[in-house]
């Protein structure tokens, strides 16, 4: 007859594989956060703004001149009677979506002239809120309150 062995090993409990869905999950949260609030900016070297506050509302839509003064609706280039017609639909959408107005800080080109024809044109379409970016002064932190 023959016997069986046996063996007086505890069961273990592997921790590596445990720590490595951790880091997974962790890493998940953190790129989903940071994804959650950005705005359509063309990425465009930003003038310095001294006063202003950190933006909170998701949906978002954006109008950038870079420096060449070319005008772009969400990184798409866009003409004026299509910008025009965009600004139109956003006054009609309920979601009531927050439109920034952004401007490369060094231009080739006097863009000064489009921005105020770009808020002229956004004034006119009804839309009574929107927020000029740039970038945080120096030495400032994002969403801290001038004077303070």
């Amino acid at each position: 007859m023959n016997t069986i062995r046996r063996h007086d090993l505890s069961p273990r409990v592997e921790m590596l594989p445990l720590i490595d869905v951790v880091f997974l999950l962790l890493t998940f949260f953190i790129y989903s956060i940071i994804m959650m609030v950005k705005a359509q900016v063309l990425p465009v070297q930003l003038s310095d703004v001294p006063s202003g506050q950190v933006a909170t509302e998701t949906v978002s839509h954006a109008i950038t001149i870079d420096g060449y003064g070319k005008v772009f609706f969400n990184r798409e280039p866009i003409q004026e009677a299509a910008l025009q017609e965009k600004l139109t639909q956003l006054v009609d959408d309920p979601t009531k979506p927050m439109l920034f107005i952004a401007m490369e800080a060094a231009g080739q080109v006097d863009r000064g002239p489009i921005l105020l024809d770009l808020i002229e044109q956004v004034r006119i379409a009804g839309i009574k809120k929107f927020t000029i970016v740039g970038a945080p002064a120096p030495g400032r932190a994002p969403g801290s309150v001038p004077g303070s």
